[in-house]
Protein backbone atom coordinates (compact mmCIF):
# COMPACT_ATOMS: atom_id res chain seq x y z
CA UNK A 1 0.00 0.00 0.00
CA UNK A 2 1.26 3.46 -0.90
CA UNK A 3 0.81 6.82 0.76
CA UNK A 4 -2.63 7.91 1.95
CA UNK A 5 -3.52 11.59 1.97
CA UNK A 6 -6.00 13.62 4.01
CA UNK A 7 -6.74 16.31 1.41
CA UNK A 8 -5.36 18.40 -1.45
CA UNK A 9 -5.93 21.88 -2.85
CA UNK A 10 -4.84 24.04 -5.77
CA UNK A 11 -2.69 27.03 -4.77
CA UNK A 12 -0.79 29.86 -6.44
CA UNK A 13 0.86 30.93 -3.16
CA UNK A 14 2.83 27.89 -1.98
CA UNK A 15 5.52 27.73 -4.66
CA UNK A 16 6.60 31.20 -5.87
CA UNK A 17 5.54 31.79 -9.47
CA UNK A 18 3.87 28.41 -9.89
CA UNK A 19 0.47 26.76 -9.60
CA UNK A 20 0.70 23.88 -7.14
CA UNK A 21 -1.40 20.93 -6.20
CA UNK A 22 -0.73 20.91 -2.45
CA UNK A 23 -1.27 17.56 -0.75
CA UNK A 24 -1.55 16.99 3.00
CA UNK A 25 -0.23 14.01 4.95
CA UNK A 26 -0.93 13.22 8.60
CA UNK A 27 1.51 13.13 11.47
CA UNK A 28 4.46 15.20 12.69
CA UNK A 29 7.47 14.85 14.99
CA UNK A 30 7.05 18.47 16.22
CA UNK A 31 4.35 20.11 18.33
CA UNK A 32 4.82 23.71 17.24
CA UNK A 33 3.06 26.55 18.95
CA UNK A 34 0.28 28.05 16.80
CA UNK A 35 0.48 25.21 14.28
CA UNK A 36 -2.02 25.88 11.49
CA UNK A 37 -2.44 22.19 10.71
CA UNK A 38 -2.47 20.84 14.25
CA UNK A 39 -5.41 18.52 13.48
CA UNK A 40 -3.20 16.73 10.96
CA UNK A 41 -0.51 16.44 13.63
CA UNK A 42 -2.79 14.77 16.18
CA UNK A 43 -4.37 12.63 13.47
CA UNK A 44 -7.98 13.83 13.59
CA UNK A 45 -8.91 13.76 9.86
CA UNK A 46 -9.19 10.40 8.11
CA UNK A 47 -6.65 9.41 5.45
CA UNK A 48 -9.18 8.88 2.69
CA UNK A 49 -7.32 9.80 -0.50
CA UNK A 50 -5.20 7.19 -2.29
CA UNK A 51 -2.13 7.82 -4.42
CA UNK A 52 -4.02 7.06 -7.63
CA UNK A 53 -6.38 9.99 -7.06
CA UNK A 54 -3.47 12.40 -6.60
CA UNK A 55 -1.71 10.97 -9.65
CA UNK A 56 -4.84 11.42 -11.75
CA UNK A 57 -5.37 14.97 -10.52
CA UNK A 58 -1.80 16.17 -11.08
CA UNK A 59 -1.54 14.55 -14.52
CA UNK A 60 -4.90 15.84 -15.78
CA UNK A 61 -5.07 19.29 -14.18
CA UNK A 62 -4.39 21.87 -16.94
CA UNK A 63 -3.16 24.50 -14.48
CA UNK A 64 -0.94 22.77 -11.90
CA UNK A 65 2.73 22.44 -12.82
CA UNK A 66 3.95 21.58 -9.31
CA UNK A 67 3.07 18.97 -6.69
CA UNK A 68 3.75 19.94 -3.07
CA UNK A 69 3.94 17.27 -0.37
CA UNK A 70 2.92 18.96 2.87
CA UNK A 71 1.37 18.09 6.20
CA UNK A 72 1.87 17.57 9.01
CA UNK A 73 5.41 16.46 8.28
CA UNK A 74 5.87 14.27 5.19
CA UNK A 75 9.27 12.92 6.26
CA UNK A 76 7.76 10.92 9.15
CA UNK A 77 6.22 8.63 6.52
CA UNK A 78 8.01 5.64 5.03
CA UNK A 79 10.91 6.95 2.94
CA UNK A 80 10.60 4.22 0.31
CA UNK A 81 6.93 5.08 -0.17
CA UNK A 82 7.75 8.78 -0.50
CA UNK A 83 10.47 8.05 -3.05
CA UNK A 84 8.31 5.64 -5.03
CA UNK A 85 5.42 8.11 -5.13
CA UNK A 86 7.65 10.93 -6.39
CA UNK A 87 9.00 8.65 -9.12
CA UNK A 88 5.45 7.71 -10.11
CA UNK A 89 4.53 11.39 -10.40
CA UNK A 90 7.58 12.00 -12.60
CA UNK A 91 6.68 9.04 -14.79
CA UNK A 92 3.00 9.93 -15.09
CA UNK A 93 3.50 13.69 -15.52
CA UNK A 94 7.10 14.48 -16.58
CA UNK A 95 6.35 18.22 -16.82
CA UNK A 96 5.40 18.42 -13.12
CA UNK A 97 7.92 19.56 -10.50
CA UNK A 98 7.78 18.09 -6.99
CA UNK A 99 8.57 19.90 -3.73
CA UNK A 100 8.41 18.58 -0.18
CA UNK A 101 7.70 20.86 2.80
CA UNK A 102 9.59 19.90 5.94
CA UNK A 103 10.66 20.99 9.41
CA UNK A 104 14.09 19.61 8.53
CA UNK A 105 14.48 17.30 11.51
CA UNK A 106 15.12 14.15 9.45
CA UNK A 107 18.03 15.08 7.16
CA UNK A 108 18.59 11.41 6.36
CA UNK A 109 15.20 11.36 4.59
CA UNK A 110 16.01 14.52 2.61
CA UNK A 111 19.31 12.93 1.57
CA UNK A 112 17.51 9.86 0.20
CA UNK A 113 15.00 11.97 -1.73
CA UNK A 114 17.34 14.65 -3.08
CA UNK A 115 18.07 12.95 -6.40
CA UNK A 116 14.38 12.50 -7.33
CA UNK A 117 12.90 15.78 -6.16
CA UNK A 118 12.97 19.39 -7.40
CA UNK A 119 13.25 21.06 -4.03
CA UNK A 120 12.33 21.35 -0.37
CA UNK A 121 10.70 24.08 1.68
CA UNK A 122 12.69 23.94 4.92
CA UNK A 123 11.40 25.75 7.99
CA UNK A 124 13.97 27.60 10.09
CA UNK A 125 11.94 28.30 13.22
CA UNK A 126 14.60 30.05 15.33
CA UNK A 127 18.35 30.73 15.28
CA UNK A 128 20.32 27.51 15.16
CA UNK A 129 22.61 28.86 17.88
CA UNK A 130 19.65 28.93 20.31
CA UNK A 131 18.38 25.35 20.80
CA UNK A 132 16.30 26.40 23.81
CA UNK A 133 14.33 28.90 21.71
CA UNK A 134 14.05 26.37 18.88
CA UNK A 135 12.79 23.75 21.33
CA UNK A 136 10.27 26.22 22.78
CA UNK A 137 8.88 26.84 19.29
CA UNK A 138 8.85 23.18 18.22
CA UNK A 139 7.42 21.81 21.45
CA UNK A 140 10.19 19.23 21.90
CA UNK A 141 13.91 19.09 22.57
CA UNK A 142 15.72 20.02 19.36
CA UNK A 143 19.20 19.19 18.16
CA UNK A 144 19.69 22.12 15.77
CA UNK A 145 22.58 20.38 14.00
CA UNK A 146 19.93 18.23 12.32
CA UNK A 147 18.23 21.35 10.95
CA UNK A 148 21.58 22.63 9.73
CA UNK A 149 22.24 19.36 7.90
CA UNK A 150 18.86 19.56 6.17
CA UNK A 151 19.46 23.17 5.14
CA UNK A 152 22.65 22.20 3.33
CA UNK A 153 21.18 19.04 1.78
CA UNK A 154 18.27 21.06 0.34
CA UNK A 155 20.31 24.03 -0.82
CA UNK A 156 20.59 24.77 -4.52
CA UNK A 157 17.74 22.61 -5.81
CA UNK A 158 15.50 24.56 -8.23
CA UNK A 159 12.45 24.76 -5.94
CA UNK A 160 14.17 24.90 -2.55
CA UNK A 161 13.17 27.75 -0.26
CA UNK A 162 13.68 28.49 3.44
CA UNK A 163 10.92 29.94 5.60
CA UNK A 164 10.72 31.58 9.02
CA UNK A 165 7.42 32.72 10.58
CA UNK A 166 7.73 36.07 12.38
CA UNK A 167 7.04 34.50 15.76
CA UNK A 168 6.50 37.20 18.39
CA UNK A 169 9.11 35.58 20.64
CA UNK A 170 11.85 36.01 18.03
CA UNK A 171 13.87 39.17 18.60
CA UNK A 172 15.31 41.40 15.88
CA UNK A 173 18.66 39.86 16.74
CA UNK A 174 17.20 36.37 16.16
CA UNK A 175 15.82 37.36 12.77
CA UNK A 176 19.11 38.96 11.79
CA UNK A 177 21.01 35.80 12.70
CA UNK A 178 18.73 33.71 10.46
CA UNK A 179 19.03 36.28 7.68
CA UNK A 180 22.84 36.12 7.92
CA UNK A 181 22.81 32.31 7.83
CA UNK A 182 20.61 32.17 4.75
CA UNK A 183 22.46 34.96 2.94
CA UNK A 184 25.29 32.48 2.34
CA UNK A 185 22.99 29.91 0.73
CA UNK A 186 22.03 29.46 -2.93
CA UNK A 187 18.29 29.14 -2.30
CA UNK A 188 16.07 32.03 -1.12
CA UNK A 189 14.78 32.69 2.39
CA UNK A 190 11.40 34.21 3.24
CA UNK A 191 10.35 35.85 6.48
CA UNK A 192 6.63 35.10 6.66
CA UNK A 193 3.89 36.82 8.58
CA UNK A 194 2.90 35.17 11.86
CA UNK A 195 -0.74 34.21 12.34
CA UNK A 196 -1.96 33.29 15.80
CA UNK A 197 -3.89 30.00 16.14
CA UNK A 198 -5.71 30.19 19.50
CA UNK A 199 -7.22 26.71 19.03
CA UNK A 200 -3.83 24.98 18.76
CA UNK A 201 -3.44 22.59 21.72
CA UNK A 202 0.37 22.92 21.65
CA UNK A 203 0.35 26.59 22.75
CA UNK A 204 0.42 25.89 26.48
Amino acid sequence: MGLRFVSYTLSSADAPGRWSLVTFLKGCNFRCKHCHNWMLVVGTPKEKILEREILYEISSNPVADTLVLSGGEPTVHNTDKLRDFILRVKSRAPHVKVRLDTNGYLPEVLERLRDVIDGFAVDIKAPLSKPDKYSFTAGRDIDTSRIRDSIHIADGLPLTIYRTPSYPWLSEEDIEEIRELTSNLKSPWFLNEFFEVPSCPFNA
